[in-house]
Order: structure tokens, then sequence, then C-alpha cells
């Protein structure tokens, strides 16, 4: 979701989660998330089936949103085609 702070979209997120049984896992990211540390929170999320809510993403730098855009194509093509399984990030994940 998009808006101002303080409108209750993190809590909407978690509370949708919640209706369809799904963890939902927080992130507050900052300037100090790279590449390599969202494609761990992607395999994390990959692996237990939660799902990821990404507060202040727009922090990320130019460079970080650009491989991130990359690893999400990557798991939404898998999604897409109901795979059992995916490589990511040069992993094997069920």
């Amino acid at each position: 979701p998009y808006g101002p702070a303080g409108t209750g979209k993190t809590e909407s997120v978690k509370a949708l989660g919640q209706a369809m049984g799904r963890q939902v896992l927080v992130f507050n990211c900052d300037e100090e998330f790279d590449f390599k540390s969202m494609g761990r929170i992607f395999t994390g999320l990959l692996k237990c089936g939660a799902w990821g809510c990404f507060d202040e993403f727009n922090r990320l730098e130019e460079e970080v949103l650009s491989a991130v855009s990359s690893q999400i194509q990557t798991i939404q093509a898998a999604l897409k085609s109901r795979q059992d399984s995916m490589t990511f990030l040069g992993k094997d994940i069920e």
C-alpha cells in the first residue's frame, strides 16, 4: 500500500494476513539494506511461506531497488507457474 504515515497500511496488511492464515513479518527498511540482505529475507519468507511487509521501502538505494525488482520477478514467475520448488540466488528452495 501507498500513502501517508500513520494511516494503518502496515496494520491492514497484518490483519489481511491473519484473516488468510499467513504469518506477516514486518521489516523496517533503511539505507543499510542491500540486495544481499533483501535476498536473505526473501529466502526466509519463501521457506516458511510467510508474507513480508517492508515499511519505508522507499528508503532503499536505487541500485538496491533495481536488484530487488529482479529478485521479486523471479519469485513471481515461480509462483505464477505453480512450481513446487525453485532456484533462488543459487539455492534450491521447496
